[in-house]
């Protein structure tokens, strides 16, 4: 079995296409829109924004299904695994339903909350509320996919994202230029891309898993089963929502220096969040790897097999880092930067080549410690760093040393670093041996 899961680049390579296919929705969405009416581009950032928030409130869930999932396939327990995934999909569900209700009944309150000029409120509400909608389908899909990767069928999981992203597409293209629907019409094929896509996951869990799922079985939840999962799913829902609020505070240390400072750092964002992607499949194919090795009572084998991994994804985010350094002057010419916005965003992509490979360090730690189950050292290292040392660098050097938008991310960087090497300690020490969840 150890040798069976120890296929780190089979595992990891359908997840960076799944990454990346959920990256090209967002971007679709937006260029098509953008391409139609600016207008309706700013009507959509909010909901975007908002929407993003609600997914990871409810996708905690799915973290702590896979991690716990994987340890009962290494400890060949199909009883717990299946109860697992009943009672995962379940609360999803019910979460997303829950959300989804909110915000078609809050829509509203919500952008006003956010700010969104009067102007744009209306085009907003429909299509924030049809985003809404789709948080239902977003809920149980991500469960899903989750439950489907850890069955070593990641390369099912890519392919449907994709699906996803054509049928966005041909959804958009006919509501904006062969009706009158705008965002409406935009909201309803990523609606439909949704629906789609959870389908077609269920026919992969009942024909190709072989799993069929009994209503009785969903609604029986069971207080042993739901705290393994939320035991691993709670922590890892807190780090995310600490590294939210930390971009959002540094972001509005940026908002202070200007609108160009805000712009650049709304564009090298994204532009980073797709650098990130590679080192994000890597530690989450490390983590369902992990998570079998340490069910299974493999754990000096989970123990190699993660610093295996780090020194994989490092070299890996260090290549695609570089190569985002030495196309800088492509990169900015394609996005028709302004010579003001170039100067400011040249020297990230300097500090991106150090801040790429610590933050790559960071994730594959942190995913190995969920997977072995132990969620809570990462949760309080992040707690400790992300508020104590990357927001009071940033502020310090930003505006103390005159350094500007370098100074917020040398704050970023700062603390993926320290984070990565705290983490990397805690594996070293094997301290999290032991706190398997089967």
């Amino acid at each position: 079995m150890a040798k069976k899961q120890l296929s780190l680049t089979k595992l990891s390579v359908p997840i960076f296409w799944d990454l990346l296919s959920k990256y090209l929705t967002i971007i679709i969405n937006t260029a098509m829109v953008s391409h139609y009416s600016n207008s309706l581009v700013g009507a959509m950032g909010a909901g975007n924004l908002i929407a993003d928030l609600f997914i990871t409130i409810f996708s905690f869930l799915s973290v702590g299904c896979s991690v716990v999932i994987a340890q009962a396939i290494g400890a060949r327990d199909l009883v717990l695994a299946r109860k697992v995934i009943h009672q995962s999909l379940f609360l999803n569900a019910l979460l997303g339903f829950i959300c989804a209700v909110f915000i078609v009944w809050q829509g509203e309150l919500l952008l006003r909350l956010a700010n969104i000029p009067e102007e744009k409120l209306q085009d907003g509400i429909i299509y924030l509320r049809m985003l809404g909608i789709c948080l239902f389908f977003d809920a149980l899909g991500i469960v899903l996919a989750a439950i489907i990767r850890v069955y070593n069928m990641a390369y099912w999981v890519m392919f449907i994202g994709f699906l996803m992203d054509i049928i966005v597409i041909i959804g958009n293209f006919y509501a904006l230029h062969f009706t009158q629907s705008e965002l409406l019409g935009v909201g309803l094929s990523n609606l439909v891309a949704r629906f789609v896509a959870v389908a077609a996951l269920l026919i992969i869990l009942f024909y190709k898993l072989k799993i069929h799922l009994k209503i009785q079985e969903m609604i029986r939840l069971e207080k042993a089963v739901v705290k393994k999962v939320l035991n691993i799913g709670g922590f890892s829902a807190g780090e995310n929502l600490l590294w939210i609020v930390q971009y959002f505070i540094a972001f509005s240390f940026v908002a202070k220096l200007g609108s160009n400072n805000d712009s650049v750092q709304t564009i090298y964002f994204q532009i980073s969040m797709l650098i990130m992607l590679i080192g994000q499949a890597i530690s989450i194919a490390n983590e369902i790897i992990v998570g079998k090795l340490v069910g299974a009572k493999y754990q000096n084998i989970a123990y190699k097999h993660a610093w295996n991994a780090l020194y994989l994804s490092v070299i890996a985010s260090a290549v695609v880092a570089v190569l985002n350094f030495v196309f800088k002057d492509f990169t900015m010419g394609l996005l028709d930067l302004k010579p003001e916005l170039r100067e400011l965003m040249l020297p990230l992509f300097t500090l991106s080549i150090f801040l790429e490979i610590s933050r790559t360090f960071n994730i594959v730690m942190v995913n190995a410690l969920r997977a072995s189950g132990d969620a809570k050292f990462p949760f309080f290292s992040g707690l400790v760093f992300m508020m104590g040392v990357s927001l009071p660098v940033g502020y310090v050097l930003c505006f103390h040393f005159g350094l500007g938008i370098l100074g917020v991310w040398i704050g970023f960087c700062a603390d993926e670093f320290l984070r990565g090497f705290v983490n990397a300690y805690r594996w070293k020490s094997k301290k999290w041996q032991g706190k398997a969840l089967v």
